[in-house]
């Protein structure tokens, strides 16, 4: 049975008995709920322990609001052969749903390049959390961009103190 993430958002939204904390819990677990069934969906015809889908940034904190996008990352094997394929099945229904997607595909060496490049794509990926699929390429994600950012931190902490300045 599908799940109408559309209907559950406003059953969400209705609840007067929620705290704001409350609600956005609910909110993040249905997403992910529903994206779990569209992960096992989209890999039931490839091998997903060649994927992860994970959700980044404020999603990946678990902040969803009612107008928050959906922001994942997904990660493959560099050796998987229907990524396109696998991406679509999922992208789609979300795109078809009307929410708002914020989405990358990457293997994990790109995601440490990006991040490596981006301080905003670094602090994105800090709150990575695994939905589906192999997490352990969001784990080897995880701890190479921290390791990176740990690296690299006398370099890119004057970048970041002058955009939150900036941004202040």
């Amino acid at each position: 049975m599908t799940i109408d993430v559309a209907e559950q958002r406003l059953q969400i939204a209705r609840r007067s008995d929620l705290s704001g904390s409350e609600r956005r819990a609910l909110l993040t677990d249905s997403i992910d709920a529903w994206l779990r069934q569209l992960f096992a969906e989209a890999t039931a015809d490839s091998d997903p322990e060649q994927y992860c889908l994970v959700a980044v940034g404020g999603y990946g904190r678990r902040e969803l609001s009612l107008g928050s996008d959906i922001d994942v990352l997904m990660l493959h094997d560099p050796r998987a052969s229907d990524v396109e394929q696998v991406c679509s099945a999922i992208w789609y229904p979300i795109w078809d749903s009307r929410l708002a997607l914020d989405h990358s595909v990457r293997s994990v060496a790109q995601a440490r390049t990006l991040a490596r490049e981006d301080y905003k794509v670094v602090l994105g990926l800090l709150d990575a959390r695994p939905i589906s699929g192999n997490s352990a390429l969001a784990e080897d994600l995880r701890a190479g961009v921290l390791g990176d950012w740990r690296a690299g931190a006398t370099d890119r902490l004057g970048e970041l103190h002058a955009t939150v300045t900036e941004r202040r």
